[in-house]
């Protein structure tokens, strides 16, 4: 750390404190007029016309990939008019020819009072369960 003071010491002592960089009288007030002047003339390039293609290319590639999207969940999910009918396969059972033994714990697992259970029963509409 004294050998960087002794340093600056010696150089003030040499060349002293004045700064020796100077700028021009009026060097900066006419400075954006004279980079003005050396820069070129900018072209004005004339205006492109569109093709009605490019015009309409965007909305196609959209128009492409709803359909896609569309046909892809048709795949994944299905017809619902197909699940329909699978309803009536001969391993579907009805809920109400489950016995006793198996209704009990499910419905004590759930919590249900007998006036919530008599309002779901009276709510919800036959179904069949497929296992």
């Amino acid at each position: 750390m004294t050998f960087m003071m002794n340093e600056d010491k010696d150089l003030q002592k040499k060349y002293g404190k004045n700064n020796p960089f100077t700028v021009p009288e009026n060097y900066f007030g006419d400075f954006a007029e004279k980079l003005m002047q050396q820069l070129p003339e900018k072209e004005t390039a004339a205006p492109q016309t569109i093709s009605l293609w490019d015009r309409v290319k965007p909305w196609i590639y959209m128009a492409a990939m709803f359909g896609g999207l569309i046909c892809t969940t048709h795949i994944f999910v299905g017809d619902y008019k197909s699940q329909q009918t699978n309803e009536a396969e001969p391993n579907a059972f009805s809920i109400s020819e489950l016995p006793d033994e198996v209704i009990d714990p499910i419905l004590n697992q759930t919590m249900m009072d007998d006036y919530e259970l008599y309002k779901y029963l009276t709510n919800v509409s036959t179904t069949s369960y497929n296992p």
